[in-house]
């Protein structure tokens, strides 16, 4: 299929609209906990390279296609890397693009930051609670990694 998708972080139209996606993938997360999670994003003046962010894919109809939470952090090996410890794909008839679409973005964010990989979490049902884990972001033995340099 060669439908264009449009690559944007989360939005408060998108907030509900994206929960479907990340209900199956974070067994301990419910809708209200989902906005307040959102809301934090939208408002959070960290500085935006320390901070995790949600991106979503929306297909030409403005349907979301995809989602991924990534965080820019370090690694022992690979230096300065982007950790994904949360992507998903929710498309049956696109879903090699909704995913090159989703990576491109991602690339292109780990390439301003300087990183030299990106780290996809191998997804289980508590992603949502080890990615606030530090030991899980310094982990070397889970998800496939994508060098970038």
């Amino acid at each position: 299929m060669s439908a264009t998708y449009k690559i944007t972080q989360v939005k408060p139209f998108d907030v509900d609209r994206a929960y479907p996606l990340i209900e199956p993938v974070a067994s301990t997360l419910d809708l209200a906990a989902w906005r307040r999670y959102c809301a934090q994003l939208a408002t959070n003046t960290d500085v935006v390279e320390q901070r995790e962010q949600a991106w979503i894919a929306l297909n030409p109809m403005g349907v979301i296609q995809g989602l991924a939470l990534c965080k820019l952090g370090d690694d022992f090996a690979h230096k300065r890397m982007l950790d994904v410890p949360i992507f998903v794909v929710a498309s049956a008839a696109d879903e090699a693009g909704v995913s090159k679409a989703l990576i491109d973005k991602l690339r292109g964010i780990a390439a301003k930051a300087g990183c030299t990989s990106i780290r996809f979490w191998t997804l289980t049902s508590d992603n949502w609670t080890r990615r606030l884990q530090r030991l899980d972001y310094s982990r070397w033995d889970h998800g496939v990694r994508l060098i970038l340099k």
